[in-house]
Order: C-alpha cells, then structure tokens, then sequence
C-alpha cells in the first residue's frame, strides 16, 4: 500500500503537516512483557520512521503549541489505551526532528487517537500536526 507524505500551509504562517506512513508500531501488549530491548527498538525504529517520512517538511522552527492527531490503520481495532500508547514513539520522533518542541500538554494539549480499518498486512499510521497561534 502506497501512502503519500504531503506538506500543506493553509496560510504562509501557519504550519500544517499531514503524513502517512505504511506499517504499525508496536503495542504494550506486544511488548509489554518482553526484553526492554524490544521497546527500545521500536522506539528507535519508528523514530527513524517519523524522521525519514517528514523529510523536508519541517517548520522553520520546531513548534511551540500544536493540535496532533493520530490515526492507525489495521486490521484488528485496539482498545484507546493501547492505541494511545502506540504513537508514544512517534511523539517522541516529532520532537527529536524538530517539527514540536516538546511532547508536553503545554504543546500538544490532548492528542486525538483513532483508529480505521485496513485490510491485514497493510497497517499504516497517519500524522497531522497542525500550528496553533
């Protein structure tokens, strides 16, 4: 499944990105119980993800206050704390290329989370970080 990244501005000072990429981090009940290597490499793995998707589409300066969004595309819905959960890596990459300043609520207030169905094997995750003046 083929998604494209795409960089909108809806005005020339406002920052808005939206992303979508293919593939699915991992849960808490993937990996809850195993080696705290395993969540370190999803951690790192979808950091790189992130980086790579965004590309040149960042802000000139990392963002001081943001609405997120978050969707996840698979095949099997997830309960909200799981979901949640997921995106904590790709927060976490958000910020390590410099599109948010911080994962703090102070920036990025209450994240949505949601969910769509995709057929198994073609899970995909969905970013929109939108400026807030």
């Amino acid at each position: 499944m083929e998604h494209p990244i795409e960089s909108k501005r809806l005005t020339p000072e406002k920052y808005v990105l939206d992303v979508t990429i293919p593939g699915l981090p991992a849960t808490y009940n993937g990996i809850g119980r195993k080696s705290h290597w395993v969540a370190i490499k999803n951690t790192q793995t979808w950091k790189q993800n992130v980086k790579a998707a965004i590309g040149r589409f960042l802000p000139d300066v990392p963002l001081k206050k943001a609405k997120v969004s978050f969707v996840r595309g698979s095949s099997n819905e997830l309960d909200f704390e799981n979901n949640a959960q997921s995106f904590k890596p790709v927060l976490d990459g958000l910020v390590d290329c410099g599109v948010l300043s911080d994962d703090s609520p102070r920036v990025v207030g209450k994240p949505n989370y949601d969910w769509e169905h995709s057929p198994r094997g073609k899970g995909f995750i969905r970013i929109r970080v939108e400026e807030i003046f």
